[in-house]
């Protein structure tokens, strides 16, 4: 995967081994029918490559994980717009890999038995709000309905300009547009 590029803090570098392997089912989009962010998802490791080549890890607190994630940003969809599977029906629940993250999910004090996927990419025109926290450290999901609208409104322009740079609201113009220079985009 190309590294991604933020606005202030320039290219992010995701290293595979944050990520779960995904080798006993397919890559799949994840779905929750509760509001809050998933304890799952506060859980982090910090890792530190030394000069000697080892790795050494440490757990972070709550406060650290939510600064990583910069900031929680959640979409919903009405089930029945969707071809979604519960994750405890899906074949991918009951193998190794599956039986790991529901273990890590359920120390963490979440439920498995609350979790949708697809297999499928899903169509972010057919969402139906839009949520997201306004504090960093304090990560509450709040339903911000004007930014639905603002969404899909991106997403028409990126399907109908290729190649489209869309900047975050929150960067100034002039940061806009040196981004999408360095990155040779137009900007909208």
């Amino acid at each position: 995967m190309p590294p991604v590029f933020h606005p202030q803090l320039g290219r992010i570098h995701t290293d595979a081994s944050i990520r779960r392997p995904m080798k006993d089912f397919p890559a799949l989009a994840w779905f929750t029918r509760r509001i809050e962010v998933p304890r799952c998802l506060q859980a982090t490791q910090i890792r530190f490559g030394m000069p000697d080549g080892s790795l050494h890890a440490m757990d972070s607190d709550l406060d650290l994980s939510n600064a990583f994630a910069l900031n929680r940003f959640a979409i919903g969809f009405r089930l029945a717009d969707l071809d979604l599977a519960r994750w405890c029906d899906h074949p991918g629940y009951l193998t190794g890999e599956g039986s790991e993250l529901n273990e890590t999910a359920r120390e963490a004090g979440d439920d498995p038995r609350d979790w949708y996927v697809s297999e499928q990419p899903v169509d972010l025109m057919l969402s139906s709000e839009v949520w997201f926290s306004r504090s960093i450290a304090h990560p509450k999901l709040t339903r911000e309905d004007w930014y639905l609208a603002d969404m899909k409104r991106m997403v028409s322009q990126c399907r109908s300009t290729p190649g489209i740079y869309i900047p975050p609201s929150w960067v100034t113009d002039k940061q806009a547009r040196a981004l999408a220079a360095k990155l040779g985009l137009r900007v909208v």
